[in-house]
């Protein structure tokens, strides 16, 4: 009764079409997740998900499959509580993470577990265009606080990405070509292998795409033109068994991409090009013993992003190294210890001000952490963490997580996590002309309370939490009236909290999944010596919903539909005309996808989807154009 009761409160923000929807799948609210065996690392150990505290989601390979046609962001975007703003643009289009209503930087992402980020951003935020699914081969997403075991940034949560490492023989190979509406091509080509003396994974990627006009032709009679997109990927994984307990691992990631952009909201350009590249190289090592496992890990990656419209120049580079250990000390007890280095720097150069050098615009910040997990015999699990971690600028801060949960008969869970986060400042808040080297960290307390059903062969759950998250000391960039007219500083206070409904069925060929959240926001901000407190969610609406019902025709075919409802959304809007930023109400949207493969054989698939296929017009942000109906086919070989 209390979910039919949430959801009627809450209905009137979608349009007739979700209502019809939903009304036919109310037997369960889910994510596409696969249950049992999946393992998985939220507390950097191998669980199973049904015995984890921690609110986790896990995209196997078999669920990225029916993603092939789909962007990274795209994929994050049907999730529950994440919203994606830029994922219906043009391809190399802005991609603005939003999870459970926090802000751009909140959320942490991971690529084979190291922290992944651009230093030489405002946010210090990853760009999703860099990836594409055909790289991927699993997706964890680890919700709420998780500092303590994960660090700065993992305000709101963790995107873990597994990229492909190995295949089930001695020599394989793979093979992707497809092909879709405004003028998009892809292809990708690997080659793997794996025996008892290691395993490795090459492959390349190439895409490219006519586009369509980033900005919207108010008018209608303007004839903006189409903003493409071209892009290259390579990508390397192996590792070497040095014995039966060690294992020595090297990885290595080229991506680059070109994209046409435009000037503005509804503002066409002819000649801004902007590009992008990222490589990335890694090695370590994981050596097991009867107790658990040591892992060691180091990363190097660089980012360097160019705009020749106004010739401005980023670059950013990071270094991540780590050593944890996971402790099996008795079979009631995990002891998990680590210790991580982030050092960043970034070099920036535009015609609007001074460059910030390198040799100059750095930071380090070492962490040490400790984590108990504690299982009784009547099926009590408790979480016990902390971290301690040290920056160069602003000192020392710790961080926290409590997380006890209860499964009863294997199929019932009740979980609570009380747990806190922080993110540092970037390089450009303190080093920039608007800089501020006494900045200090946003610091944050996050609240779960939830429980979870599963079916006895866990192919079904449903699963209903309550959010509530406080961030203090948030940075903003305060106005001043000389110059340089502005500076970062620890201005705000931002509330945000609300419901999510999720869980998956599949029974007799069919599969059910969807997921709702609600959420709501506000901050505080001082002003004139008094608080003033405001909804500050642009972009993101309160409401948002995601279902697909599959179903497998023949054991060679199946076929899916998903429908993906938003409700109004407000964002800003600066007027060219009259110099002024304001504030305009983006409407409510209901798209629906189909998409249908056929197995030829062991070897070869077909598949196809049309997106929005009744060509359902919104704006994500206002002033730019999203896709309407368009299509994808493919083809996939595997040897």
């Amino acid at each position: 009764m209390l979910i039919i009761s949430f959801i009627q409160k809450t209905m009137s923000v979608f349009t007739k079409s979700t209502l019809l929807f939903l009304l036919a799948t109310t037997a369960v609210w889910a994510q596409e997740t696969q249950l049992e065996p999946v393992t998985v690392t939220a507390n950097r150990t191998d669980q199973k998900l049904s015995q984890t505290g921690k609110v986790v989601t896990v995209l196997p390979d078999s669920v990225l499959q029916k993603y092939a046609t789909q962007s990274v962001g795209e994929l994050l975007s049907r999730q529950a509580g994440f919203m994606v703003v830029g994922t219906q643009g043009p391809l190399g289009t802005n991609q603005d993470v939003y999870a459970r209503g926090a802000g751009q930087g909140n959320t942490l992402i991971l690529l084979d577990g190291v922290p992944i980020y651009d230093p030489s951003g405002i946010n210090n935020t990853f760009d999703l265009n860099l990836l594409s699914v055909g790289e991927i081969e699993r997706i964890e997403i680890l919700k709420g606080a998780q500092s303590t075991l994960y660090g700065s940034d993992a305000v709101a949560g963790v995107i873990n990405i597994f990229t492909r490492k190995e295949g089930d023989r001695p020599l394989g190979a793979s093979a992707t070509v497809q092909a879709g509406s405004y003028g998009t091509f892809r292809s990708t080509v690997g080659l793997n292998s794996s025996s008892k003396a290691g395993y490795f994974n090459a492959q390349y990627t190439r895409l490219r795409s006519d586009g369509f006009s980033a900005a919207h032709d108010a008018k209608g009679n303007q004839n903006f033109d189409k903003d493409g997109f071209w892009q290259d990927n390579a990508l390397f994984n192996g590792g070497i068994q040095l014995g039966s307990k060690l294992l020595w691992k090297v990885r290595g990631m080229y991506s680059w991409y070109r994209n046409e952009l435009d000037a503005g909201a509804f503002t066409d350009s002819t000649n801004y090009d902007y590009t992008n590249t990222m490589k990335m190289a890694g090695t370590g090592f994981e050596y097991t013993h009867k107790l658990g496992k040591l892992t060691a890990n180091y990363a190097f990656t660089t980012f360097d992003r160019k705009s020749e419209l106004d010739q401005s120049s980023f670059e950013g580079n990071t270094h991540f190294a780590e050593l944890y250990h996971s402790w099996n000390i008795r079979p009631w007890f995990d002891l998990i210890t680590g210790a991580d280095l982030r050092s960043q720097n970034t070099y920036q150069a535009n015609p609007y001000g001074p460059p910030i050098q390198k040799d100059t615009a750095h930071t380090q910040l070492i962490s040490a952490y400790i984590t108990a997990l504690l299982r009784s015999r009547t099926n009590l699990a408790l979480e016990l963490g902390g971290r301690y971690n040290h920056h160069s600028l602003y000192g020392s801060n710790v961080t926290y997580s409590v997380n006890p949960s209860y499964l009863f008969k294997d199929r019932y869970k009740a979980f609570v996590n009380l747990s806190s986060g922080f993110r540092t400042p970037t390089l450009y808040q303190l080093y920039s002309p608007y800089g501020n080297k006494s900045l200090k960290p946003e610091t944050s307390r996050s609240l779960e309370l939830g429980v979870q059903w599963f079916s006895k062969d866990k192919k079904s759950n449903v699963r209903v939490l309550y959010f509530d998250r406080l961030i203090k000391q948030v940075i903003d960039f305060q106005s001043l009236n000389q110059p340089p007219y502005g500076r970062y500083v620890n201005y705000n206070q931002q509330k945000d909290h609300g419901f999510e409904l999720e869980g998956s069925y599949l029974s007799n060929g069919w599969s059910l999944t969807a997921n709702a959240t609600y959420v709501t926001g506000q901050v505080t901000q001082p002003l004139n010596g008094r608080d003033t407190t405001f909804n500050n969610l642009f972009r993101r609406p309160k409401m948002l919903v995601n279902a697909t019902l599959g179903y497998q025709i023949t054991p060679k075919v199946f076929a899916s539909a998903t429908v993906r409802s938003l409700g109004k959304r407000s964002d800003r809007f600066y007027n060219g005309e009259t110099f002024q930023t304001e504030l305009v109400e983006l409407k409510p949207y209901t798209t629906l996808d189909v998409y249908a493969e056929y197995q030829i054989n062991t070897f070869l698939r077909v598949y196809g989807d049309v997106r929005n296929l009744l060509n359902e017009q919104y704006f994500d942000s206002y002033g730019y154009n999203t896709r309407g109906r368009n299509f994808t086919a493919g083809v996939r070989f595997q040897f």
